[in-house]
């Protein structure tokens, strides 16, 4: 029975995307055309973040475009995430931004950011916002002020070099930070450990799958850490190129792995993949996100693709 279901799915699939991917007549209000960076969804919202075209929401129905003029510090997207109070947060090359109750509110420098070039967005179970900036520094930003962690300063080094690429939080409240010069680190929220698995730079992407175990993105192949355990999937397990940029997972917890090469589908057994040869936009993935009837975004530097 395993094998027709994949059968079906191999055969469907591909034809799907291109149902599923608007051409370069793409309305200014939607994101078809424009370079996507960040992708995430919030209950029956759909939010895309763009490199230089504001922020883009779908309500199911209809499109809306938020840019500075609206209360973005900056149209350059470069990251988001979710609260559990229905806030969509915000991280651009000019601070952060919170959309809540209809309402922007804005942090930079001024209001306690440590730098105002962010690179990635986490919110954890306790609703605080995690926020990664260049000279390897992560913030906690718990409602009322910014807490400010220098991420293994020995790799950092006196230039304080580096800047934090991705953050998860695992089930146990840990926080997972990956970075370009000093790998990946882990705070259990009063210890650190550096140098986790042995990577110790260019970590570039990280999620939390729905079983608990956290996926990590490098330019070596992606990780996953189950049961205390480390996995490498490279190219020579079916992974269709070593360089990870993004993740994504499924209701059935099939791990969606974004690439430089494109997309790769895992279901625990079977690798599945998909270039612009089946219908992708570009074979350059920079985001992808599920959503609640189990579509996928899959967000690239020449738009957006939603397979069905």
């Amino acid at each position: 029975m395993r094998k027709h279901r994949l059968l079906i799915v191999l055969i469907l699939l591909p034809s799907l995307i291109n149902c599923c991917k608007k051409d370069e007549n793409a309305s200014e209000n939607e994101p078809f055309n424009k370079s996507i960076t960040a992708i995430a969804i919030q209950n029956n919202d759909i939010w895309i973040g763009t490199d230089k075209n504001g922020l883009y929401n779908f309500n199911g129905e209809s499109w809306t475009v938020y840019t500075h003029s609206d209360g973005l510090t900056s149209d350059n997207i470069t990251a988001l995430a979710t609260g559990e109070n229905g806030a969509i947060w915000v991280g651009t090359n000019k601070g952060i931004s919170r959309f809540e109750n209809q309402n922007w509110t804005s942090w930079t420098e001024s209001e306690g950011l440590f730098n105002n070039d962010i690179r990635c967005l986490d919110c954890d179970q306790m609703n605080n916002v995690w926020i990664g900036t260049r000279n390897n520094r992560l913030l906690k930003f718990d409602g009322n002020g910014f807490t400010a962690y220098h991420v293994n300063p020995t790799a950092s080094g006196p230039g304080e070099l580096g800047h934090i690429h991705t953050i998860a939080h695992g089930p146990d409240g840990s926080i997972w930070v990956g970075s370009c010069i000093s790998g990946l680190s882990r705070f259990d929220g009063a210890n650190w450990s550096d140098y986790i698995n042995n990577l110790s730079v260019f970590v570039q992407s990280s999620i939390c799958d729905l079983e608990g175990n956290i996926w990590i993105g490098h330019y070596t192949g992606a990780y996953k850490f189950s049961n205390n355990i480390w996995t490498n999937y490279s190219e020579v397990d079916g992974l269709l190129s070593n360089s990870v940029f993004c993740f994504a997972i499924d209701q059935q917890n099939n791990i969606w792995i974004g690439t430089d090469s494109g997309l790769s589908i895992y279901d625990g057994a079977v690798w599945t993949s998909y270039t612009t040869s089946n219908g992708l936009t570009d074979n350059n993935i920079k985001a992808l996100a599920c959503d609640k009837d189990g579509n996928i975004w899959v967000g690239s530097p020449s738009g957006l693709t939603i397979i069905n």
